[in-house]
């Protein structure tokens, strides 16, 4: 596998064995669903039970993360993909760390250009308002804006990049609880995906062994890139429409279950889909 790829073709030999998944929207419980509940439960046993490797891919940073695992009892997994695919954080006697070879791959794509001179490049661009310093990583300038407007602003950031020769880019999302567009500009070829790829060359899982699942328009290259995948229900008819039309033209429609249920009843649905895990 290449540097920078986000996709892989896959061996549909090779059997899953790992669950690696959004959170807000996908695995956390929406309110008022306790099938939701039930269905986070039953993902509880599984970890236990059957061994399943777990991977979390969000775009939260990792105290919030390490906040949701708490309040929502979530399995401890094995990896955090936090900051939309650019920071790794391994678990160690149910603490976590830095992936520290991931942040020397990142220093390298970015040719030591920090977020200083991106971030000189949004003075005086109308419409962004910069996120708490918490959510800001040394590989992340995160910023809000207004719904209608996160696909035009995320297009004059990306063009300004350009134009500057940064090797960063935006990516443009919409937060699924408020009125609210989000826009992360990371390396460029930063993602989930580029992140799990990557960290599955690194872990002891492969690509093939991935299940993923999302909801949101960050997670279209991970639903896209090659693992079995699943958009569950409450994502929009727009991302499952996309992400099936990317697979099919790339001969790989059966690598993607829509899911009739939402959030975490949907990852189970898919998760038996695959036979990740076993039926009921």
């Amino acid at each position: 596998m290449r540097e920078n790829m986000t996709f892989f073709n896959p061996n549909p030999h090779i059997p899953p064995r790992v669950l690696a998944t959004d959170l807000d929207g996908t695995f956390i419980p929406l309110p008022d669903r306790p099938d939701n509940v039930s269905a986070l439960d039953t993902f509880r046993q599984a970890r236990a039970e059957h061994r399943l490797g777990l991977v979390y891919a969000t775009g939260r940073h990792l105290a919030s993360v390490l906040d949701v695992v708490a309040r929502y009892a979530l399995p401890l997994p094995d990896w955090i993909v936090c900051d939309v695919g650019t920071s790794i954080h391994r678990r160690q006697d149910n603490r976590y760390a830095p992936y520290t070879p991931f942040e020397t791959h990142l220093s390298e794509q970015t040719r030591g250009i920090g977020r200083d001179a991106v971030e000189s490049l949004l003075v005086g661009m109308d419409g962004l308002t910069l996120q708490p310093p918490e959510r800001q990583q040394r590989f992340k300038i995160s910023c809000f804006s207004a719904a209608a407007d996160t696909e035009i602003l995320a297009a004059r950031i990306n063009q300004r990049l350009r134009e500057a020769g940064l090797p960063y880019a935006c990516l443009a999302s919409l937060n699924p609880f408020r009125d609210e567009g989000l826009l992360d500009i990371l390396p460029a070829g930063a993602s989930k995906a580029a992140a799990l790829l990557w960290l599955a060359t690194h872990a002891d899982f492969s690509p093939d062994e991935v299940v993923f699942s999302g909801d949101s328009g960050n997670d279209l290259a991970a639903l896209t890139c090659g693992f079995r995948a699943i958009v569950v229900a409450n994502a929009s008819d727009t991302l499952a429409g996309r992400a099936a039309q990317t697979l099919a033209e790339r001969g790989l429609a059966d690598r993607l279950y829509r899911a009739t249920l939402p959030a975490t009843s949907g990852v189970l649905q898919g998760a038996r889909h695959f036979h990740l895990l076993p039926p009921p």
